[in-house]
């Protein structure tokens, strides 16, 4: 069963950002059925493309860089963390219609790992909501004990949580092939930490 990817039910965003506790995102690896009713084609577009507005999951930090000029919001990270979260100083504050707030980047061992995009009120997330459904070519699966969204693709994976009271979201879409790779580094972070308790 997945974990919740926030720790607590706060997001506290810090200078415009995201605080550095959301990428508390662990344990992600379950398959769910999708809704076999809806468009193959719908269905694959994510995962076909492998990218975000043209930043392909799985490219190293300096092949993006090429390209789109990034700026680290991770300074504060212990020393040698293979967790790096970036933004764009030009970033676009929209997909087609829906308006977002924020969205990070986040690189894992050097190779972009996934993005967290942040809507501000209930439209926004509905909107986000229903591009998600057709990008995947089906309704989310609903986590029992959080509620959170999760859509499963071949190759990504989109998961959200929303505040009930705000409709404010946050949505994680993320590599499937390094989230394997991001939930060792985090089993093993744990146990060395609790080693040293």
């Amino acid at each position: 069963m997945r974990k919740a990817f926030f720790k607590s039910s706060q997001l506290v965003p810090v200078g415009g950002v995201f605080c550095a506790s959301i990428l508390l995102f662990v344990l992600m690896g379950v398959a769910y059925p999708q809704d076999p009713s809806k468009s193959r084609a719908a269905q694959s577009s994510m995962d076909q493309t492998h990218s975000f507005r043209g930043m392909v999951f799985g490219s190293s930090l300096e092949e993006v860089e090429k390209t789109i000029k990034l700026d680290s919001i991770s300074e504060e990270h212990a020393k040698g963390d293979p967790l790096k979260i970036y933004i764009r100083s030009d970033e676009k504050k929209s997909l087609g219609d829906v308006a977002i707030q924020e969205v990070a980047y986040y690189f894992f061992e050097g190779k972009f790992y996934a993005v967290v995009i942040a809507t501000m009120d209930y439209r926004q997330t509905e909107n986000l909501r229903k591009a998600l459904d057709i990008v995947y070519g089906g309704s989310p699966h609903k986590e029992k004990e959080s509620h959170n969204l999760v859509w499963n693709g071949k190759n990504t994976t989109a998961f959200m949580r929303s505040d009930r009271v705000t409709g404010e979201a946050r949505t994680m879409i993320s590599s499937n092939e390094l989230q394997k790779n991001y939930d060792r580094f985090s089993r093993e972070s744990a146990v060395k930490a609790a080693s040293e308790l």
